[in-house]
């Protein structure tokens, strides 16, 4: 009786002792983060036992402890938080903006790169936040146009100093002497790599169509009346009167403009036309008598 008595309590010894120095089993982890590389190679967790995490990648640690213990074949409870990354906005290029979407600058990420008018994109389109920082280099490289064409019978005046014009660039054009310009006068290099319009003529000016305008017809009348002289007996003049007519005609040829709507020779010829009539002159009684009687 008393040997089984101290086998038993031998038993509950035993028992306890392997209960209190239970092995924990391998740390899970979910979340942003992750065992070390130690603790990854560690195959037995036995009692107070610790494991160490880190935060994923792409995360940093925003507070608590990184470790846990093992006690009565269970972990403590892990304290660590993580957040993701922020990239931050990518550094500033010449012509080059970005475009985010909802995620912002933080890990995973993406942004669009966009160049201004006249500018194209060399690169990759997207960029995305990595836990190194944001990937590719785009850049925007200005829009060039072709070398500027040249013309018969004229030459370019002014353009751009670099062989091929960039964008916004101007070529200026005139023609030699004894040919008149046709088109526009000069051309600028577009947005899309295309001058904006062709290159202008040069045309010989005994080649170029006269283009007569209407004609212009001006007629002026002026018109005064006098009324007719009335003298008395004493032939003294009572009334005098004059009929005055003044008619004026003007008549302009059509002027002829070459191509360039520009007049040749403008001529005018004028015609003018006066006439004048005075009414006779009523003469009273003396200059009546006089005549009864030489009859």
């Amino acid at each position: 009786m008393f040997y089984s008595n101290s086998w038993t309590k031998c038993l509950i010894c035993l028992i306890f002792i392997a209960s209190g120095n239970a092995e924990c089993p391998k740390p899970q982890v979910e979340g942003n983060v992750v065992l070390t590389n130690d603790a990854l190679l560690m195959n037995d967790f036995p009692e107070g036992k610790e494991a160490t995490f880190e935060c994923a990648n792409g995360y940093l640690k925003e507070q608590g402890s990184e470790r846990i213990t093992c006690t009565s074949g269970k972990w403590s409870t892990l304290e660590l938080t993580c957040k993701k990354k922020d990239c931050g906005a990518p550094r500033e290029k010449p012509h080059l903006k970005y475009e985010f979407g909802e995620e912002g600058t933080l890990f995973g990420a993406s942004a669009r790169a966009i160049c201004d008018k006249g500018y194209q994109l060399t690169g990759p389109s997207y960029r995305q936040c990595y836990a190194t920082g944001w990937s590719g280099r785009p850049r925007c490289d200005v829009v060039t146009c072709n070398k500027p064409p040249e013309i018969m019978n004229g030459t370019i005046t002014e353009k751009p100093g670099e062989e091929f014009p960039e964008y916004g660039g101007v070529i200026h054009y005139s023609c030699n002497e004894g040919y008149t310009l046709i088109g526009n006068k000069s051309i600028e290099c577009n947005e899309d790599g295309e001058y904006n319009s062709l290159p202008p003529e040069c045309k010989d000016v005994n080649d170029i169509p006269l283009k007569p305008t209407a004609t212009i017809s001006i007629t002026t009348t002026t018109s005064s009346t006098v009324q007719p002289t009335i003298r008395d007996a004493n032939d003294i003049p009572l009334k005098p009167t004059a009929i005055i007519s003044t008619t004026t005609s003007s008549t302009v040829p059509p002027t002829i403009r070459d191509v360039n709507d520009i007049p040749l020779k403008p001529t005018a010829i004028i015609s003018t036309t006066t006439s004048s009539t005075v009414p006779p002159t009523i003469r009273g009684l003396r200059l009546h008598l006089s005549a009864s009687l030489h009859l």
